[in-house]
């Protein structure tokens, strides 16, 4: 169950990386929710990431089932947003707060698979309980959290642009490289 718990904070360190991303650049997500239609109100999405890393912050250090279930309720609306971009050829994911982040299968497959575990985790183990099962089982729990976190988040950002890169296609063709839009 150890696994599952890693796998639960991995989900929540992105949770607060994607929500902080949110929080400083709301523009990418802003736009990719503009052309779903809605209407452009970058507060929404800063609201957004603030209930994203609040949601982090409190599974981490709180934990329990009701937050765990949180997690998987907002990785589902994740998968869902991804892939209505993935559909929509939209140029990026609007997740990290980077313009060059384009949809993937890659990002769906994992947004359902942090839903699942976050899910299982509410049965499980919180990761205080994990980590107060001895200093240096916690201690290698929060690194492989931490590396299964890094690897996510080069798996949801780097990997699909690398492929965008490869087959030629620009990966942020409405935005400058730095998150502004260009001037029109």
């Amino acid at each position: 169950m150890d696994v599952v718990v890693a796998l639960h904070v991995a989900a929540a360190l992105l949770l607060i990386l994607a929500g902080v991303a949110k929080i400083i650049r709301p523009v990418p997500t802003t736009d990719l929710l503009v052309s779903f239609g809605m209407p452009e109100v970058p507060a929404v999405v800063v609201v957004i990431g603030l209930v994203e890393s609040a949601v982090g912050v409190l599974a981490l250090v709180v934990g329990g089932p009701l937050l765990a279930a949180a997690t998987g309720v907002l990785y589902l609306g994740f998968l869902a947003v991804v892939w209505r971009a993935l559909v929509t050829g939209a140029t990026t994911c609007g997740c990290f707060g980077r313009v060059n982040a384009p949809p993937s299968w890659l990002h769906i497959v994992g947004n359902a698979g942090f839903a699942a575990v976050s899910f299982v985790a509410v049965a499980g183990q919180t990761p205080t309980q994990v980590m107060a099962e001895g200093p240096a089982g916690g201690v290698v729990f929060v690194l492989g959290s931490g590396m299964i976190a890094g690897l996510a988040l080069v798996a949801f950002t780097a990997v699909p642009e690398a492929l965008a890169a490869r087959r030629g296609t620009p990966s942020s063709a409405r935005f400058h490289i730095n998150g502004e839009r260009p001037n029109q």
